[in-house]
This record gives C-alpha cells, sequence and structure tokens, in this order.
C-alpha cells in the first residue's frame, strides 16, 4: 500500500507542478488573443462581428489564469472551505514527504476511509485545481463557440473540481450523513 501512496503522492507533485504553468501559458495566451481580437475588430474582415465580447473576455480570463490562485481560493471559500491555494516558486519548493500508510486501518469503517482520503488527500487537491483549470478553459471555448457543450457542464466541472480540492471534508460530510 505504501508504493500506492508514494506514487500517487508524486502524481500529486506532478499536477501541483503543472497546474500553475497551465494558468501561466493559458493567461498570455488568452492575453494576445485578446490584444489580436482587439485589433481584428478595427479591421474591415472583422471574424467577431455580432460576438463583440470574446476579446474582452479573453482579456478577462487572462487576468483569471495568471491569478488562478487567488481565483481558487475565492472559490474554495464560496465553499465554506479552510483550505488555501498556493503557487509558489519552484525554485523554493520542496516536495512534502509521504505520508505513512501504515496508519491505515482505523477502529472503525469510517475511520479507515477517512484515513484512506487522507492519504491520497495532495493527488486529489492537485486534480480537483487541474479540473477547475480545464472548466475554465472549457467555458471560454464554449462562449466563443468553439465547442459544442453547454455552459451548465463547465459549471458542474468547476463545482466537482472544487468538491476534489475540498475532499476531506466532503468525505467527513458524508460519512456523518450515513452513520
Amino acid at each position: 500500500m505504501q508504493g500506492l501512496v508514494d506514487f500517487a503522492s508524486q502524481i500529486g507533485e506532478a499536477l501541483a507542478t503543472l497546474v500553475p504553468t497551465f494558468a501561466y501559458l493559458a493567461a498570455l495566451w488568452c492575453f494576445l488573443f485578446a490584444a489580436w481580437g482587439f485589433w481584428m475588430q478595427s479591421q474591415p474582415g472583422n471574424p467577431f462581428e455580432g460576438r463583440p465580447w470574446i476579446p474582452v473576455l479573453s482579456l478577462v480570463l487572462s487576468g483569471a489564469f495568471a491569478s488562478f490562485d487567488k481565483v481558487l481560493n475565492m472559490a474554495l471559500a464560496t465553499a465554506g472551505s479552510g483550505v488555501t491555494a498556493s503557487i509558489s516558486a519552484l525554485s523554493s519548493y520542496a516536495p512534502p514527504s509521504a505520508p505513512d500508510a501504515s496508519t491505515l486501518l482505523g477502529t472503525t469503517p469510517s475511520a479507515t476511509l477517512v484515513n484512506v482520503v487522507t492519504l491520497f488527500q495532495a493527488f486529489f487537491q492537485s486534480f480537483g485545481a487541474m479540473v477547475v483549470f480545464f472548466a475554465l478553459m472549457s467555458w471560454r471555448s464554449v462562449v466563443s463557440g468553439q465547442a459544442n457543450r453547454s455552459q451548465m457542464g463547465c459549471v458542474v466541472q468547476f463545482v466537482f473540481g472544487i468538491m476534489l480540492i475540498n475532499i476531506l471534508a466532503i468525505t467527513n460530510a458524508l460519512i456523518a450523513m450515513f452513520v
């Protein structure tokens, strides 16, 4: 079991490194797209005829992606969570040690479930942040007409990403309902 916990912790660390990288790249891409969109709106062959909000939306999302940790913290605070997200410089990053899987079994099945969720919490939080990032990217694609999804599907994806970040609180609430 310790090998699985170590592997999940390493995947969580990789995702925790990729999320800010993807967020900053998306911020740069949205900013460049917004600048190009504003310039194209002054041209005779305006591709945004009837949809002038797309460059503005890209500019707003550029700021949201550049401050992605603050967007996550606002969403987590709205959900009533005490979890905080941070994007720190990689030079000061020290990966945490994997939790000890020998404390897996609890005195009750619910305690065992909480222990398992606690062991894999780093993976769930990193994966949840990635889900939130891709929900915002999908929403941008839906609004600009590039994806054939509903906007409500993006909202549901965003909410489930926030729930994954708060996996321990969700687990405790579900256990309290059923026990």
